[in-house]
């Protein structure tokens, strides 16, 4: 039995097709799936019974169940997320001012091993599949319950997106389908630690869809250091990439400012030099602290002269203290507890 959120609705049609169903059936059921996230069949009252009996043989529509939930008083939940096999995934749901954010993750763990990410001492354990990719949008719009507004979706949660690239690709056709979930590719942003195949490839499949680069360094070999994917996927060429190729978004680089290893003046003036030649913004995430990692938060007089010498230099910066960190729910600190 396949399951209804790994399938386009092109997939999905072709089957009901197959079994001697109408192609609107197809329309209906993606409709109740995606649009209005109704997966009991009794809700479905344009659909027959006979027809809903067939699809339910047909598809297993069944989310997975959300384990905890923490909130804090800034409208942060986080959700640990069961899957079939035991495994648990973490999705944070981030309230604005006027919209929501979801951080969507990829994987269970991180193979990559940044120093400085409580992801990364997991390891990796798996690739998510397109579809636990696609509930994870759906559980947390459920959090919301009649809320119409702007959503916007940042794969930023456990794991490196283009190492699953595949699956990713599919969730985002599914997710961003007018007759799927209809997220705007505008509203979506894919951050990286530096896949360099992929980042072409997902460019190429999705150029509307924002890039975000794990920069987190003033120089190759500081990265490496903090990042050992750094040492397969060269700097230089990446950034030479970005310099040359037009794109309709300005790429955002994500620098997580750590107490006295990357926040000297001096690093702020080597990123201006890296960075001179990009179309780009900036975003400065000071670090957020983690008991099983020894770095510290900078003080807010650094992290000022930091993105104020970047500022200078014309460059867009923002500085993202992040939400959620007394939930463990920051950047950084996804660790599936």
């Amino acid at each position: 039995m396949k399951r209804i959120f790994d399938l386009t609705y092109v997939e999905v049609r072709d089957i009901l097709l197959r079994e001697g169903l109408k192609s609107f059936v197809a329309d209906q059921l993606y409709t109740w799936i995606f649009k209005k996230g109704k997966t009991d069949t009794e809700y479905w009252l344009n659909i027959s019974k006979k027809n809903r009996e067939k699809i339910k043989s047909l598809f297993d529509l069944n989310l997975e169940k959300i384990e905890k939930q923490s909130g804090d008083s800034e409208g942060t939940n986080k959700v640990l997320i069961g899957l079939s096999d035991g495994m648990k995934v973490e999705s944070v749901l981030i309230k604005e001012k006027k919209h929501y954010t979801f951080c969507i993750s990829s994987q269970v763990g991180c193979g990559l091993g940044c120093k400085f990410c409580a992801t990364g001492r997991m390891g990796f354990k798996r690739d998510l599949t397109s579809g636990e990719i696609v509930s994870q949008v759906l559980i947390l719009r459920k959090m919301l319950k009649d809320f119409k507004g702007k959503i916007n979706l940042v794969f930023m949660g456990m794991g490196e997106p283009l190492l699953n690239y595949e699956n990713l690709k599919k969730s985002l056709y599914i997710i961003t389908d007018s007759m799927g979930i209809g997220v705007s590719p505008r509203n979506i942003t894919v951050s990286t630690a530096g896949i360099f195949k992929y980042i072409k490839l997902l460019e190429k499949d999705f150029p509307k869809i924002k890039l975000s680069f794990s920069l987190n360094a003033s120089d190759a070999e500081m990265r490496k250091s903090l990042m050992p994917v750094s040492k397969n996927e060269g700097l230089s060429g990446i950034l030479e990439y970005f310099s040359t190729k037009k794109r309709k978004h300005r790429i955002t680089f994500e620098y997580v400012l750590i107490s006295g290893v990357n926040d000297r003046i001096e690093d702020a003036k080597k990123v201006s030099t890296l960075l001179r030649k990009i179309s780009c913004k900036i975003n400065i995430i000071p670090y957020n602290e983690n008991e099983f990692i020894p770095y510290k938060t900078p003080s807010e007089e650094k992290v000022n002269a930091f993105s104020e010498f970047l500022a200078k230099k014309g460059f867009t910066v923002m500085v993202r203290w992040s939400k959620g960190k007394d939930i463990k729910s920051a950047c950084g600190q996804l660790a599936g507890e």
